[in-house]
Formats: C-alpha cells, structure tokens, sequence
C-alpha cells in the first residue's frame, strides 16, 4: 500500500462474513493493480453519511450488501438499466464524483447460466423465491430471450407482486404457481432450468432442499444461488440425478468479476478469485 493506493470497498450490515474482500484482493494482487478492498459495517443511520464520505475520499468504487440495496438507490447520480429493472444496486462506480450504481447479480447469473449453455434463448425456467435474487434472475432471463419463466414462492402474494412490478419494465412471459409438490412435479416436468433463490439449504441446513431428488431430471441445469455450503443439498441432489448444476458461489465470483471490471477496466482473473473462495468456504 502507498498514498496512491486506490480504495474499493462494501458497505453493508454486518459485513463481518463476507467473502468479498479476500476475493478481490486476491485478484488485485494477481493483477499487479495498487488497489486494496476493505469492508465497512455502516449502521442504517449513517448510510447517506457513508456514501458521501466514500465521494469524498474519491474512493474508486464500492459493492452494497444487505440492507442497503434499496436504500442506496436514492444517493446515487446514475442508475444503469440493469439496476433500474431489478430496483436495487450492487456496485457503485465513482466516475469523476459522480456515482453510479449498476447490478452486476445480473451478469454474474448469465454469465454462469451461459457456463452450461450456449444461449438461454427459447428456454423456459421455473424460479423460486421471490427476494432481490429472484428479481435479478428474472432481469437475467428476460434479457438473454427465455421463452417463459413459472416462479413460485412460499409467499404467493410476494411472488405476484414481483412478477407485476417486473411486467410493467419488462416484456416476459411468465406464469405465477402456488409453492407445493404437485406444482413442483408439473413445473419441472416441463422446463429446462431450475433456479432456487430461496435461502433453503444455506448453513447449518445442509440437509434441506426445496426440492425432492426424485423430481430433478438429467437433462436438467439446476442452479442455487446459496454459497454456503460450497454444494447445497439441491446441488448435490442434481448431481446424483445427472443433471447439470450451478452453485451459487458460482453467481458470486461471476458478479464479483463484473465489479472488478467495472473499477479497473480489465477483465478480472477468475480462476483466481473462484480458488480463494473456495478456500475460505473450506
């Protein structure tokens, strides 16, 4: 580190177990970049003190983790499409004091979507949950042409509402079901995708999944967005099953890289950062 060392960050509450910033000072270090990443635990009354404390350390950019997603919207210069759309924030970029806000969940999801398949187009995809996640999946889809999406939530109300906000931004092609086993058989029997964006499964759960090993088909690209445990019970589950799968840790390296990019103007290594996540999840 030196005066001209380059400041990145998350602000979020609590931020004491995020991965992020073993992640990206492993790749800073791997790209030679004078860059360090830190993360600040903000208390809610001081978010737009923080914001403004972070322009005017003419920091180069920063992540935004729960609760603040939402909350940040309003404190920032510029929002791009993909943020508008999924109606939070994830990374913000300091342009010359002004700031702007982008989702980079969205890239992280297609680019690991795109991992296990040529092209989403035409595809139909059942999702699950109906939190910031499934927004972003949902923005992720509709933008790389998927034919439909069946979304279903424990809270049906939520699930709906979600998908009428989204519709009023969106051209999609969805249809709303009620969160049961006979659903679930019918969902699954019929598309290509599976997507949970619920929190089931996530640790100590390790032996929870949403949905039974018996229904998931070989043919099968099943993706969990948890990323703790390294493979959720769904993940491994799928894996048994023959089926394709995604891990959620997946989504965040793949976001993460997104940022790096945006911060620095290059592409970020990401076997590296996948290596030190991995490690820290043990």
């Amino acid at each position: 580190m030196s005066s001209k060392t380059r400041l990145c960050c998350l602000i979020g509450h609590p931020v004491d177990k995020s991965l992020s910033p073993i992640m990206h000072n492993e790749a800073f270090r791997a790209k030679g970049l004078d860059y360090v990443y830190l993360a600040f635990d903000v208390d809610d009354l001081y978010l737009k003190e923080a914001v403004e404390g972070l322009r005017a350390l003419k920091v180069k950019g920063f992540n935004v983790t729960m609760p603040y997603k939402v909350a940040i919207l309003n404190l920032l210069d510029k929002i791009n499409e993909d943020a508008s759309f999924v109606g939070a924030v994830n990374t913000v970029v300091n342009d010359k004091d002004k700031l702007i806000g982008y989702n980079t969940d969205v890239d992280g999801i297609i680019s690991a979507l795109e991992s296990k398949v040529n092209s989403l187009k035409g595809l139909k995809a059942l999702l699950i949950g109906a939190g910031g996640a499934a927004r972003a999946c949902i923005v992720a889809l509709v933008s790389k042409g998927c034919n439909e999406i069946i979304i279903m939530n424990r809270t049906f109300d939520k699930a709906k509402q979600m998908a009428e906000d989204l519709s009023k931004k969106l051209s999609m092609n969805y249809n709303l079901e009620k969160l049961n086993i006979d659903s679930l058989k019918k969902a699954i029997s019929s598309v290509d995708i599976i997507i949970n964006t619920t929190p089931i499964g996530t640790y100590p759960n390790l032996d929870e999944s949403i949905i039974p090993q018996e229904l998931i088909r070989k043919d099968l690209i099943v993706f969990d967005v948890v990323y703790n445990p390294k493979k959720t019970k769904l993940i491994r589950d799928a894996e048994k099953m023959g089926a394709k799968t995604i891990p959620g840790y997946e989504m965040f390296i793949r976001q993460g890289a997104s940022s790096f990019k945006l911060w620095t103007g290059i592409d970020a290594p990401i076997d590296i950062m996948r290596r030190a996540v991995l490690k820290a999840l043990g």
